[in-house]
């Protein structure tokens, strides 16, 4: 599959070369390159920000959801190796998914140079070099100009499927008939928050499944939404009377702990359903223009309504818009939400998880036969051809952009689904390149088999 090049990618000199060249550093591409660095290959990490971690660090979206599957097995030997980084830093955590974004990254990045990884921060993809159905080579824009990278196997970690689409691959984004992507966050944290005094008022609400302290206020949670009363919502009502909040404030609005900040808390929201479209950079502006005054709207709505947030302030605002779903790059295999109601298994499965369907503000999407994350039920599984971009012989995807339907990919999209799946891609990757042959030549079950080897643990 040929396209035509914006830029002269081949008229440039080659910048920075690897066997593998992984896009995007999210834990999906951290782990995708890690593991292909741990085969032996040489392997280049492509970021566009300042810094490792994506979602989960830049976007502070915390803690890590569970697979709802018993005794929480995790399909990633990378995944245990990061725990005990993140143990070393921070170990009081009384919830292993839980995590600071900050350790976070830092871990992330410490992982990659301890392997080997070479790490390109601030080189925003702009363009694709392909030929006969492989990418040659890539362009960067970073702060010295437009520079050339070339590589034997990519894998694209963008979350959005940047790569794949300036490569020509197709996709999908959206939901079915609408085509809207789900609801867009601006995630932050607190900071000067009295824990135990807020984790005593939670308490003092005696609404345990929306409010509630934890440990002595060490694993702090709360959520309102508009879809039932919890103990919080008369607050909430109160103030949006008194036109200090706005109804929007309490559609979806998430309070977590993050371990190791004595006085800190993790907000999920604000969230905006009038922006609809992920990929439009009119509309990410405005989510970061926006979402600061509603941040700061709802920091003096704390310090009045919430006993121990008297002197609490806004200590980090996400760098990056909270995205849940844009575009679906489209596989060998494309993953739908009915695989995920019956429960499918695969033989090339390289993922396994029970994370029921999460779409957001689209009630006519929900299936009340959907999975609930039940332990005791059976489980999904993520095939690895899910991960093979159609039509072309060196690209990989990995993370939330890998072949899935909108209802699929709404519980896949989770960051312990996203380890895996980065995994696979980093050893299917260097097994491209050890047997000289095309990545769809590359068997799930062998891909699997070695991740199982090294350590990754499927039921």
């Amino acid at each position: 599959m040929d396209k035509r090049e914006i830029i002269d990618i081949k008229g440039l000199p080659v910048y920075l070369q690897a066997d593998v060249v992984v896009c995007g550093g999210g834990t999906a591409g951290v782990f995708a390159a890690v593991a292909a660095a741990k085969e032996g290959v040489s392997v280049l990490l492509v970021e566009a920000l300042g810094g490792l971690g994506g979602s989960a660090v830049n976007g502070l979206v915390l803690p890590m959801m569970s697979v709802h599957m018993k005794e929480e097995p995790r399909c990633s030997y990378l995944h245990q190796d990061m725990m005990k980084h993140l143990e070393a830093y921070l170990p009081d955590r009384i919830n292993e998914n839980s995590f600071d974004p900050l350790i976070l990254g830092a871990v992330l990045e410490q992982m990659c140079t301890e392997n080997g990884v070479d790490i390109l921060l601030d080189a925003v993809l702009c363009d694709v070099a392909t030929d006969g159905g492989a990418i040659r080579d890539i362009a960067v824009m970073c702060q010295g100009g437009i520079r050339r990278i070339s590589g034997k196997v990519f894998s694209d970690c963008t979350g959005d499927g940047i790569l794949s689409v300036l490569a020509g691959a197709e996709y999908e984004a959206g939901a079915p008939e609408s085509k809207i992507n789900q609801p867009m966050s601006l995630r932050y944290l607190l900071g000067g928050v009295d824990k135990k005094k807020l984790g005593q008022f939670f308490d003092s609400l005696k609404d345990p499944n929306t409010a509630q302290s934890g440990k002595d206020g060490k694993n702090l949670y709360a959520d309102v939404t508009n879809k039932r009363v919890s103990g919080l919502t008369p607050f909430f009502e109160k103030a949006i009377e008194a036109g200090e909040l706005v109804y929007e404030d309490m559609v979806y609005w998430q309070l977590f702990d993050v371990p190791g900040r004595t006085d800190g808390v993790a907000l999920n929201n604000p969230e905006f359903f009038e922006y609809t479209d992920a990929c439009d950079p009119k509309q990410l502006t405005q989510i970061h223009l926006k979402g600061k005054q509603v941040i700061l709207r709802q920091l003096n709505f704390y310090k009045k309504y919430f006993p121990g947030c008297e002197n609490a302030y806004v200590s980090n605002i996400s760098a990056m818009v909270g995205v849940r779903e844009s575009r679906r790059i489209l596989g060998e295999y494309e993953l739908t939400g009915e695989d995920l109601l019956e429960q499918k298994k695969f033989e090339d499965a390289i993922s396994q998880a029970n994370y029921p369907v999460d779409v957001h503000g689209m009630k006519e999407l929900y299936r009340d036969d959907r999975p609930h994350g039940d332990t005791n039920k059976p489980w999904y599984e993520i095939p690895f051809r899910c991960l093979v971009v159609k039509g072309f012989d060196n690209l990989l995807t990995a993370g939330r952009c890998i072949s899935s339907d909108f209802i699929a990919q709404s519980a896949v999209r989770i960051q312990i689904c996203c380890h895996s799946t980065g995994e696979a891609a980093g050893i299917a990757a260097a097994m491209s390149i050890q047997n000289a042959v095309s990545v769809k030549k590359i068997k799930g079950q062998e891909v699997r088999a070695r991740m199982q080897e090294l350590g990754a643990a499927f039921v």
